[in-house]
């Protein structure tokens, strides 16, 4: 989905900050690729794109974007893969340790969980993301754990 039926940068002034060249750059990598990009694959898209931006400036502005819910991280064997989150619905990711596939469930079927989780515990999960590693059906019925 693209951040281009979303305008961000509304949001961003809006709260006060500025929509830089960089923040821009990292937006549309993001948004023209398939898949989630780890902050290493997001440096190198954005030095195609503008080779004077140096790593530090795309880890900095990573931070920045996910600490907006502008983008969302998500942590998988150790790396950060990062998706644009804003007017996106909520959504969690199941990922095969076997095969690697990725199955996004929606954020509906965690209310359960998180009604279970106050009631048993008080804790109140406020988190719309859910990254959890297992075993996907055709990894199982071929031996799988």
């Amino acid at each position: 989905m693209s951040h281009h039926t979303w305008n961000y940068q509304d949001a961003l002034r809006r709260d006060g900050y500025r929509v830089t060249r960089q923040r821009e750059l990292i937006m549309d990598v993001i948004c023209d690729s398939p898949t989630r990009l780890s902050a290493r694959q997001l440096c190198e898209s954005v030095r195609e794109r503008a080779p004077g931006v140096n790593d530090a400036t795309v880890y900095r502005n990573l931070h920045f974007l996910s600490e907006r819910g502008l983008i969302r991280p998500h942590e998988h064997d150790g790396h950060a893969f990062y998706e644009l989150a804003g007017p996106l619905e909520p959504h969690h990711h199941l990922t095969c340790r076997g095969c690697g596939i990725e199955i996004e469930a929606p954020h509906d079927v965690t209310h359960a969980f998180y009604a279970l989780l106050e009631e048993r515990f008080g804790f109140c999960v406020t988190s719309d993301h859910l990254s959890l590693q297992g075993w996907c059906a055709a990894c199982r019925a071929s031996g799988g754990t």
